[in-house]
C-alpha cells in the first residue's frame, strides 16, 4: 500500500471518528436530558486545565457567545449539573462548580465506553500510546490553530 492510500485510510478514520464522537455525544445528552451544546459546554467546564472554569472563559473556549453560554449554563443549572458561584477573590467573577455527587450521574454515561477504552489502551505497548498521544496532541494544536487564525473578534 502507497504512502498515498494508507494516508487516505486515516483521513477517512478520522472523519469517522468525528461522525460516529457526534452520535455517541447526541446519545450521551439525550440521556442527560441536554443538547449536545450543553453536554460540550459541561465537559469542558470538567476537563479545562484552568479549574473552576469562568463563563467567559467557557464561551471562548466553546466559541459560543455569551448569551449563548447563559442559555446553556441555565439549563445545565436546571437539570442539577452545575451551580454558578461568585468568586470569593473577586465578587464580579463567576466560577462554574460541578453539584456534589451529580458526576456520578455523568460517569454512568460514559462507563461503558471507558471500561472498554480502558481494555483496548491495555493492549497497546507504551510506544504505540506515545505514538496516539503524538497524533491526538497534534490534532488538537492545528484545530486550535487554525481557530485561532480565523477568530470573528
Amino acid at each position: 500500500m502507497t504512502y498515498a492510500e494508507k494516508n487516505a485510510e486515516v483521513v477517512k478514520l478520522r472523519f469517522m471518528l468525528g461522525v460516529k464522537l457526534a452520535a455517541f455525544n447526541q446519545f450521551v445528552a439525550e440521556r442527560l436530558g441536554l443538547n449536545v451544546t450543553d453536554l460540550k459546554c459541561l465537559e469542558v467546564a470538567c476537563y479545562d486545565e484552568v479549574q473552576p472554569v469562568t463563563p467567559g472563559r467557557l464561551s471562548k473556549l466553546m466559541r459560543l457567545s455569551p448569551s449563548s453560554i447563559t442559555t446553556s449554563l441555565k439549563r445545565l443549572e436546571k437539570a442539577g449539573l452545575i451551580k454558578r458561584e461568585t468568586d470569593p477573590t473577586d465578587g464580579r467573577r463567576i466560577l462554574l462548580r460541578f453539584v456534589a455527587g451529580r458526576r456520578t450521574l455523568i460517569n454512568v454515561c460514559y462507563e461503558q465506553v471507558n471500561r472498554s477504552l480502558a481494555e483496548f489502551d491495555s493492549r497497546l505497548d507504551s510506544t504505540e500510546l506515545e505514538s496516539i498521544k503524538k497524533y491526538l496532541s497534534g490534532l488538537v494544536q492545528i484545530v486550535d490553530g487554525y481557530l485561532e487564525e480565523n477568530q470573528t473578534d
